[in-house]
């Protein structure tokens, strides 16, 4: 019989290597570097005696032996996580309730506010910690367990570890500097803005970022990329000093409103959607009793004070 070691760390390494199928994108996921997760994964390989991914310049692939291997590997990686899971829970249930909720920009806005005040009425020792959270931030934060349930804007990438509930969708809005000259307008094209300057999310999620500021344009064409940031308060500052305008949800025209800005809203491109996100697999009772809540709420809370024609200047 083999003598095998076969590191609970690696396998999450494995995991995510599957999942994304790039070294750089699952590096970046793991906050490795990119050469350190390939020797992780040789030394594995090495160590069952199976190639577990077939490598070349252009792809990443998984062999047969690493699609056999990834659902096993999944679930020792999840029922760890559920062992950490109860421990926490335990601790918890001897301190009361602790649910640490994660913010994405302006989060589901109103009902953000609605479902913590409910939850705290409906359980008396709960206790909640706050948390803003950078525009990327919401997966890797909910499986380090930095936070337990997140508000965050879609679209999202995230696996199988991760439950995703929509809220609603609310249209998106250019924000422009009070003296653009697009300011004043009720409302704008897409096509419109071709001669914009964009500024948007810092980061690698290259798919979502251009999801946003609407990369291809209908016609074919791109936006003229300019600064990035990694918030919105670093984003909106961008945009009010003229650096560029930006593509945000229509929440935003009310939770960031100032007079240096101006929120025109975008008719003819699809709308946001808000989400609650949590882990899949949790005990902790305090999250399954928040997502209760904003589900009843949410058909009952309107997603903006936007409406089609109306100009949202800060």
């Amino acid at each position: 019989m083999l003598d095998m070691d076969l590191p609970l760390h690696v396998l999450r390494y494995f995991c995510v290597l599957a999942h994304e199928l790039h070294f750089g994108r699952a590096a970046a996921a793991l906050n490795i570097s990119a050469p350190s997760l390939s020797q992780q994964i040789s030394r594995l390989e090495k160590t069952i005696g199976v190639q577990l991914f077939e490598r070349s310049p252009r792809k990443v692939e998984l062999t047969q032996a690493g699609v056999e291997l990834l659902p096993l590997a999944r679930r020792v990686r999840d029922d760890h996580a559920d062992v950490i899971g109860w421990a926490r829970e335990r601790q918890r249930a001897s301190e009361g309730y602790l649910l640490r909720i994660g913010v994405v920009a302006a989060g589901a806005g109103a009902l953000t506010t609605a479902t913590l005040t409910t939850a705290m009425e409906r359980m008396p020792q709960l206790r909640i910690e706050m948390r803003r959270l950078g525009f990327f931030d919401t997966v890797s934060e909910l499986l380090a367990g930095r936070v337990d349930i997140a508000f965050a804007p879609g679209p999202i990438d995230a696996d199988d570890r991760i439950r995703i509930e929509p809220l609603w969708s609310e249209p998106r809005v250019l924000v422009v500097p009070a003296g653009h000259r697009f300011a004043s307008r009720e409302s704008i094209t897409i096509d419109e803005t071709n001669d914009e300057v964009f500024i948007a999310a810092s980061g690698d999620q290259r798919a979502i970022i251009d999801w946003w500021i609407v990369d291809p344009r209908p016609d074919g064409t791109h936006p003229r990329r300019g600064p990035v940031a990694d918030d919105i308060e670093g984003l909106l500052e961008l945009v009010a000093t003229g650096a560029g305008v930006n593509i945000a949800a229509a929440g935003a025209s009310k939770h960031y409103a100032r007079a240096e800005l101006a929120f025109i809203p975008i008719t003819d491109i699809e709308p946001n959607t808000i989400l609650l996100c949590t882990l899949e697999r949790t005990t902790n009772r305090a999250v399954q009793v928040f997502e209760s809540i904003a589900s009843e709420l949410a058909p009952d809370i309107p997603p903006s004070r936007y409406r089609v024609g109306e100009s949202l200047v800060g």
